[in-house]
């Protein structure tokens, strides 16, 4: 029987992205001569299923690995204890799954 390995956090990170948005926007700063300037910018977006609970989210940073810090904080006791996340991301990211969750956010 093999032994079990705690699954690290880039691990973690780098398995639950589900799909990449790129968003166009604006950003509008205060300039010191009085006026204001508007730039436009790139963000991009992750949708993700958290580790803990399961569901979909969107997150800027793709570093994250919990939709909450709620979901963060009970994931970081359970790897602390020695425990691996409880979602099962071979089943959660499935093509059936993602399409769901991809049509919801608009991807």
């Amino acid at each position: 029987m093999k032994a079990k390995t705690l699954i690290t956090t880039k691990e973690m990170c780098r398995q639950n992205i589900i799909a990449v948005k790129v968003e166009d926007s604006t950003r509008v700063y205060n300039s010191t001569l009085g006026g204001t300037i508007t730039k436009p910018i790139r963000r991009t977006k992750y949708l993700k299923i958290c580790w803990m609970c399961g569901s979909p989210y969107e997150s800027f940073k793709s570093s994250s690995y919990a939709c909450s810090q709620r979901c963060s904080n009970n994931l970081a006791y359970a790897l602390k204890m020695g425990y691996n996340p409880p979602a099962n991301m071979e089943e959660l990211t499935k093509a059936k799954n993602v399409k769901d969750v991809k049509g919801w956010f608009g991807g």
